[in-house]
């Protein structure tokens, strides 16, 4: 495993930010957006919102399952969050107890060390999930709480980077590069984001229960949620990275992200909506724009996006594809989106429009079994993640029932996949309700899919 990069990228900075408390500690960039851009008017529909994925020749796993509290993993999640602030509070107060100046140093490096370590045994734990996933020796609910331990560790020991960094500074003669500290911030953002962290929050009941969608490549993942009337993604692509190159600039990794996400781009806040940092061996690009916030990670040695989180707020998307359908007084409309995308069921009487509350279960048309997503509420919505294959939406009232079944929508890739598609667009309608699983498994090079059931219903997500 090659060892975490040591140098800070700047290239044409001017006033760069070395050393700065909080995530600034590579070299920063702030940006607005041109005098001259267009009014914006209306906001972008789901479409046009690109995001990293997997493309459908690399998709090894992809399953949508709920997620709730859960005893075990909260204890192991307590645990371990007490355990690094004991750790760091040990190591700080060992080098302050140093009774001189030269073994201060060495237990400062030693513990820098140390993290450095952490980080490259953080790789190889989070490849070898996967790995274990893609191979059905552990669950997609193990390898969420494992991407999430995995998190909850990388957060532990930045606490302790930016701890060693505070009592560097106050140590006489001596100093640490800055480069090496914003290296090491930036590896360890490799193993954390939002949906990983809302997992720590539902296993150990500080949320309520949530459907999450997982979708996996060789190397690489992503993880969707619906939940508090936000839609929040998470990529990785290992694929994408190449560690014995640095060559790319701040000025062509901002190109980049604007190249990816132009609809974003075009769109970004007037007063800082625009944030880059450059350090070790990728930029990260962070966009904060009218309708949610991007951050994206250009590798330095590829050029291409490898990880991405992107969180939208609900009442900000539309789509311009549903399906629908009418039976027995009530009408059914699915606005329709990517595999893991933002997925809106909305129930209405098909006499006078109005919302109607009833339950709503979901499965993949290829089963026998369906999940409980929970009920529409007073406006008759509400909102999931979408599956990756064909799937069956059943509403029942009474004696009354509309059964709708449709696809997902090709996937709006960044990049160079930007033209790969996954599904189609059919949607049939159907009086009487069917069943259906919402796991399906893709294996083998040319992408055969077998299904497998699950014990259902399962808890209503907490974003309905």
């Amino acid at each position: 495993m090659k060892a975490l990069p040591l140098v800070v990228v700047m290239v044409l900075v001017a006033s760069p930010v070395l050393g700065a408390a909080g995530p600034a500690d590579g070299a920063t960039h702030s940006m607005a957006p041109d005098e001259t851009e267009p009014a914006q008017v209306a906001s972008p529909s789901n479409e046009t919102i690109h995001v990293l994925d997997i493309p459908s020749s690399e998709l090894a796993r992809s399953t949508v399952e709920a997620h709730h509290v859960d005893l075990g993993p909260s204890l192991d999640f307590s645990a371990l969050g007490a355990s690094g602030q004991i750790q760091t509070g040990a190591s700080i107060e060992r080098i302050e107890s140093a009774t001189d100046d030269s073994t201060r140093q060495q237990l400062i490096l030693d513990e820098l060390n140390t993290i450095e370590q952490r980080a490259i045994a953080l790789q190889s734990a989070q490849r070898s999930a996967i790995e274990r996933f893609n191979a059905d020796d552990i669950t997609a609910r193990d390898l969420l709480i494992e991407l999430a331990r995995i998190d909850a560790e990388a957060r532990a020991l930045d606490e302790r980077r930016v701890a060693l960094r505070e009592i560097t500074s106050e140590t006489p003669d001596f100093s640490i590069s800055s480069g090496r500290l914003a290296a090491l911030e930036r590896e360890l953002d490799t193993f954390t984001g939002p949906v990983r962290t809302h997992a720590v929050s539902v296993v150990t009941g500080q949320s309520d229960a949530a459907r999450f969608s997982v979708r996996t490549s060789e190397t690489g993942f992503v993880l969707s949620v619906v939940t508090d009337g936000e839609y929040v993604r998470e990529a990785y692509r290992a694929d994408l990275r190449n560690r014995d190159q640095n060559t790319v600039s701040y000025e062509e990794a901002l190109d980049i992200v604007a190249e990816n996400y132009p609809t974003i781009y075009s769109n970004r806040a007037a007063q800082n909506g625009t944030n880059v940092i450059s350090a070790g061996d990728s930029h990260r690009v962070q966009i904060n724009y009218r309708d949610g916030q991007l951050t994206a990670y250009v590798d330095s040695g590829t050029g291409r996006v490898f990880k991405e989180s992107q969180t939208r707020p609900l009442e900000s998307i539309t789509t311009r594809d549903n399906a629908s359908g009418v039976r027995d007084g009530l009408a059914l409309t699915v606005d329709r989106t990517y595999p893991g995308g933002p997925l809106r069921i909305q129930l209405n009487e098909s006499e006078t429009g109005d919302p109607v509350d009833a339950n709503v279960t979901i499965g993949l048309e290829a089963s026998q079994e369906s999940t409980l997503l929970g009920h529409t509420g007073s406006d008759g919505t509400i909102w999931t993640v979408s599956p990756s294959a064909s799937y069956t939406v059943t509403v029942i009232r009474g004696n009354s029932a509309v059964v709708l079944t449709t696809s997902p929508t090709p996937m709006p890739y960044v990049g160079e996949n930007a033209t790969d598609t996954e599904n189609g667009t059919s949607a049939t309608v159907t009086s009487t309700p069917t069943e259906s699983t919402e796991s399906t498994e893709l294996t083998g090079s040319a992408g055969s899919v077998s299904t497998a059931s699950r014990a259902g219903p399962q808890a209503p997500t907490g974003g309905g």
